[in-house]
């Protein structure tokens, strides 16, 4: 009784009260005989500020939480009260069967862990929205009648039940006024359980529906009661900055100090953490590099909005880039696979939202539905699906063969620039290592383990950085992508511009600077080149990516005078 008051106190306090007298007076005047026969039904939706209610009545917000049934149950008698007080001569004509609560819930603090192997009480379900189906019918009230026309033996229920009632007084199965149903929308959802290999299956109904966009992250509060979960609300999970006042990894703060903050030093040794026991030491650098600026622009996008660097790499069809790209996917929050289990691209990536879509085949083993798909989404920026588009927002990593054949400049235009993966250059390193793995196979170490943990909170503390370019860094990448353009048009798509730029902002992003500067574009435009199909415009002695930070220096400063004599540009 204490809690009835509480409750009736906390809905008078926050206007719910009012708010329903109004809704019972408005239901009750457009009633008539004819419909009184009918027995139309009242839905009534509360939203609750569960933070509030806690704050103010814990011990209703406990039986929130731990008995939600018996809360809606005491909302439901509240509102058939109030609809009792008005002073309508109609009000004693309905039952109270007709009227219901239908419970929102907002600000739901986290008290108890997501996704429950045990369903007591209020559950949380936390996912990725993949899937959901085209709105159906669903019966939210029925109407059951005596066949002997027994007085007052109609039976109201929200549901259809699976055996017929009977009649209270002649024990007569009773029949359903089909007429009377009261049905609402719901869909099908599927969503990808966050830390579960499994997905699960929600029913939507109503207003909820709004809420759902495809390859969105969501917490779902529901009630699991007799195998029926019914989902009482659903909030979007929107990432947000890390605070300024965030600290740094140790180890990576020491590594910037050590590199002067120079880009190309201090991203060049924050990507070889990646793919350590998958290949050489140093090796396959400019596609690490390339892996790491995509993972860093991707927790970018999710938190600022910036723009997604893809990867496409070029070179012999080697088990060594698609291991590499698998690895370092793993530092992703998401990721997917196209393959033989997962044929679709549209599933593959929404699946892969806020992640990795990695294409681990060499791209002319797929057939022309599943490319064209990949392709069209990159370029247009969303996602075809039977629900309609959807926005895309995920990087996909794919590797080519030879970039001389068929239409793979096609595809590169499309990805903006091309990675450089394996052309043979490191065969004698990958035979020593591949022997000395087969001799002594070494396991990950604890310090490999926390390196690759400090690089993705050291992408997470960067991610909401927001940058800007400044002039002078402005006009050495128009200047370069005009000289390019004129060089060669096949290596200096309209898609390449786009992603100089993004790999610019990204550069300076990872080096905590929300300007980007001139090293940044160098650096942009660096990767670029070394990564462009034959020929190439700069002397190939500048493109080579060595197993030495030191060496890389030297190759940047002669780059740099070449890229002075190429674009014309004092830098």
């Amino acid at each position: 009784m204490e809690l009835q008051c509480a409750l009736l106190l906390y809905l008078d306090n926050r206007r719910h009260l009012n708010d329903m007298k109004i809704e019972c007076d408005k239901f009750l005047e457009q009633l008539t005989e004819k419909m009184l026969s009918k027995f139309p039904p009242m839905r009534y939706i509360l939203e609750i500020d569960v933070m509030d209610l806690i704050d103010v009545f814990p011990d209703l917000g406990n039986l929130l939480v731990t008995e939600p049934m018996q809360f809606q149950k005491m909302v439901n008698n509240i509102l058939y009260s109030a609809l009792q007080s008005t002073d309508n001569e109609m009000r004693s004509r309905i039952e109270y069967a007709q009227v219901g609560v239908t419970i929102r819930m907002k600000s739901v603090p986290q008290l108890f862990e997501p996704n429950p192997r045990i369903y007591k009480g209020l559950v949380t379900f936390e996912g990725l929205l993949i899937s959901f189906s085209k709105p159906e019918s669903y019966i939210y009230h029925s109407v059951w009648s005596c066949p002997e026309e027994c007085e007052g033996n109609e039976v109201i229920l929200h549901y259809i039940p699976k055996y017929p009632p009977k009649c209270y007084m002649c024990k007569s199965v009773l029949f359903e006024n089909s007429g009377l149903r009261r049905c609402g929308d719901k869909v099908t959802a599927t969503f990808q359980i966050k830390d579960e290999i499994f997905s699960k299956k929600f029913h939507i109904v109503d207003d909820l529906i709004a809420i759902l966009n495809l390859g969105s992250r969501y917490v779902l509060h529901a009630i699991v009661s007799k195998k029926v979960t019914s989902v009482w609300s659903i909030e979007k999970v929107i990432p947000l900055p890390a605070p300024i006042t965030s600290p740094i990894p140790k180890d990576v703060e020491e590594l910037y100090q050590a590199c002067n903050g120079v880009p190309w030093k201090f991203i060049y040794c924050l990507a070889s953490s990646l793919g350590v026991n998958v290949c050489p030491l140093n090796c396959f650098m400019h596609l690490k590099i390339s892996l790491l600026l995509s993972l860093t622009s991707i927790k970018a996008n999710a938190v600022t909005g910036a723009s997604i660097i893809h990867v496409l790499v070029g070179g012999f069809d080697s088990r060594f880039v698609p291991a590499i790209m698998v690895d370092a996917a793993k530092l992703a929050e998401q990721s997917a696979y196209l393959g033989m289990s997962n044929s679709v691209p549209s599933t593959a990536l929404i699946a892969s939202s806020g992640g990795i879509c990695v294409l681990p085949l060499p791209l002319h083993i797929y057939n022309h539905r599943q490319v064209s798909g990949i392709l069209s989404a990159i370029e247009t920026g969303t996602i075809n699906t039977d629900c309609g588009t959807t926005k895309l927002k995920a990087a996909v990593w794919a590797q080519g063969m030879d970039f001389k054949k068929m239409i793979l400049y096609n595809v590169a235009s499309v990805f903006g620039n091309v990675c450089r993966g394996d052309y043979g250059e490191y065969n004698d390193e990958i035979a020593d290592f591949v022997l000395q793995q087969a001799m002594e196979p070494t396991k990950t170490s604890r310090e490999e383990i926390q390196a690759l943990k400090d690089v993705t909170a050291y992408i997470d503390l960067v991610a909401g950085v927001e940058v800007i370019l400044d002039v002078a860094t402005e006009n050495l990448l128009q200047s370069y992508f005009i000289a390019a353009r004129k060089e060669n048009t096949k290596n200096a798509t309209i898609g390449s511009m786009t992603s100089l730029v993004a790999a610019c902002l990204t550069s300076a992003r990872l080096c905590r600077r929300s300007v980007a500067v001139i090293d940044d574009a160098v650096f942009a435009i660096w990767l670029h080149v070394s990564g462009s199909p034959e020929p190439r415009f700069a002397p190939e002695e500048y493109l080579q990516t060595p197993a030495d930070v030191r060496k890389l220096q030297k190759i940047i400063n002669k780059f740099k005078d070449w890229l002075e004599q190429f674009t014309g540009h004092c830098i």
